[in-house]
């Protein structure tokens, strides 16, 4: 009787082991959204996994940005302001301290 009560026991302990919930399933972006994490940090979830695989991966632009009359304006209120949004989030990019004319 105590051995059926042990390998129960045993048996009711190892059940969580059986949830069959990997790494990659727990970083995806099904998994994520329905655990209410934000866009963005998903976006960051996914961008780091393509860095580590080596893969590039593009931020989603808005169609307006991509021509080039837009694009040098921004550019250029983004050497005004910094703070402004480039599109850049995660690029590992070489990061200067001080502004110069490749900016523009």
């Amino acid at each position: 009787m105590k051995r059926i009560l042990f390998i129960m026991c045993f048996a009711l302990l190892t059940v969580p082991a059986w949830a069959e919930l990997t790494v990659d399933d727990a970083a995806s972006p099904a998994y994520l959204k329905n655990h209410n994490y934000s866009d963005s940090s998903i976006w960051a979830v996914e961008k780091s996994i393509a860095n580590v695989n080596g893969e590039k991966l593009e931020e989603p632009v808005k169609e307006v940005y991509k021509y080039p009359v837009v694009k040098y304006v921004r550019k250029f209120f983004m050497y005004i302001d910094p703070a402004l949004d480039d599109h850049q989030f995660m690029n590992n990019h070489d990061i200067k301290p001080s502004s110069g004319y490749t900016d523009l």
